[in-house]
């Protein structure tokens, strides 16, 4: 049994499955009202497309089908048990106390310091505008660079999601909106810089920030990995939310690990109006550069250990000798159904995946554009972090970083030269 436990507990280990942001309102509540004239200089909510209500009790039992609770807490929904868990093995693993040898720790240690929790979900009505989690759920993006993992792209359509943001934001008010202060982008930044934001937060687009660096082991380094990068905080936050949150990151949520600063209103009002105006330059991605395969041999023992085993085989494995868990993409989970696909050895691999229909299929048929499939889920994951997600291929490894382009022609390669031992 201790043997079962301790693969069940591997399957999860980098598996984490970070989901960002999600929040709470009611259905009757009406939007935010507009800042007077005195308030500060930014958008207000009336700017942005309403979102239509959702139906609550679908938007439960989506989260419980979604499992959202092996991930977050607030979910409504008592917490996952270990075996299910994507994060308790790695705290486990980083207080010594999985079950495992000194050594394997040590090798285990440094891919989950960045992958030890997810945000929770408590009262984040009060603070995110649920438009904006309607589209991040439908279309993810890396909102903590600090963590490796991050919210995986759900099979969702657009009625799901809104449901689901409609539970999720049910019953947590809208903070109203500082009065009479103006705030100065300038002075906003200059405090941001004396307060240290930037020791936990990024700030994409902006000029950098001066900050220093933050201990590894530490109680900040635990914050600064669950901060967001403020240069989503415009769209995430209505300009109420934000100022309240700002004046008491506490009393907006409770487990926050953002520190009150005792600011003022008017130095709140500074920041928020350099976080919300300042204008951003984000140089866009750069395109995946697929490149050409190898000529020289690839063995499955070479594919196997540069990526199969060290990615796919967390999510992918024999359910039989992992104690009946197979992880999401074998055995199902996530609102994904059982596809039975297993990376454990090469037989498992060829024998393929079972499609919606219950029939058994190749991971390697060729799509319309001539592109094995396997090799198509992999080129699909950059294409998702970079916002032009296809639907029609599910972006692997799921909500962790894409796999560089040299590990995707080593797969390509394999995959071209019939897939040999």
């Amino acid at each position: 049994m201790a043997a079962r436990h301790w693969l069940r507990s591997v399957l999860l280990l980098l598996m984490a499955m970070v989901v960002g942001a999600c929040a709470k309102r009611g259905h009757g509540r009406a939007h935010e009202r507009p800042l007077s004239s005195a308030a500060l200089a930014v958008p207000t909510q009336q700017e942005f497309a309403p979102v239509p209500l959702g139906d609550a009790a679908r938007g439960r039992e989506l989260v419980e089908r979604f499992e959202c609770n092996r991930c977050h807490e607030g979910t409504g929904f008592a917490s996952a048990p270990l075996s299910k868990n994507c994060f308790a093995c790695h705290e486990q693993i980083i207080d010594g106390k999985f079950p495992v040898s000194a050594a394997a720790l040590a090798r285990f240690r440094p891919h989950v310091v960045s992958a030890r929790e997810a945000p929770s979900l408590i009262a984040l009505g009060a603070r995110l505008e649920e438009r904006w989690v309607v589209e991040y759920l439908l279309a993810p993006r890396d909102l903590r660079p600090r963590l490796t993992p991050t919210m995986p792209r759900l099979s969702l359509d657009r009625s799901q999601a809104t449901d689901i943001a409609a539970y999720l934001t049910a019953g947590s008010p809208t903070p109203r909106a500082l009065a009479g202060a103006t705030g100065n982008p300038r002075r906003g930044r200059e405090l941001m810089e004396r307060k240290g934001c930037a020791a936990c937060h990024s700030f994409s687009g902006v000029p950098q920030f001066i900050t220093s660096e933050v201990p590894s082991e530490s109680a900040m380094a635990r914050a600064a990995a669950l901060a967001p990068d403020l240069r989503f905080t415009r769209d995430r936050f209505g300009t109420d939310r934000l100022l309240a949150f700002l004046s008491n990151p506490r009393a907006i949520k409770a487990d926050t690990r953002m520190p009150n600063f005792d600011l003022t209103d008017g130095e709140v009002a500074d920041i928020a109006a350099y976080i919300r105006d300042t204008p951003l330059s984000i140089e866009p991605d750069a395109p995946f550069v697929r490149l050409p395969v190898l000529s020289r041999r690839v063995s499955f023992e070479e594919v196997n250990r540069r990526v199969f085993s060290r990615t796919c085989h967390h999510c992918h494995t024999d359910a039989q000798s992992a104690g009946g868990d197979g992880g999401p993409g074998n055995t199902g989970g996530f609102g994904f159904g059982p596809r039975g696909i297993s990376f454990s050895s090469h037989a498992s691999i060829l024998a393929g995946y079972v499609d919606e229909q219950g029939e058994r299929r190749s991971l390697f048929e060729l799509l319309p554009d001539g592109t094995p499939r396997l090799v198509a889920a992999l080129f699909a994951r950059h294409d998702e972090t970079r916002m032009a997600a296809q639907n029609a291929v599910r972006g692997m490894p799921l909500a962790l970083p894409p796999l560089p382009a040299e590990e995707i022609q080593l797969v390509e390669s394999w995959v071209a030269q019939g897939k040999p031992l």
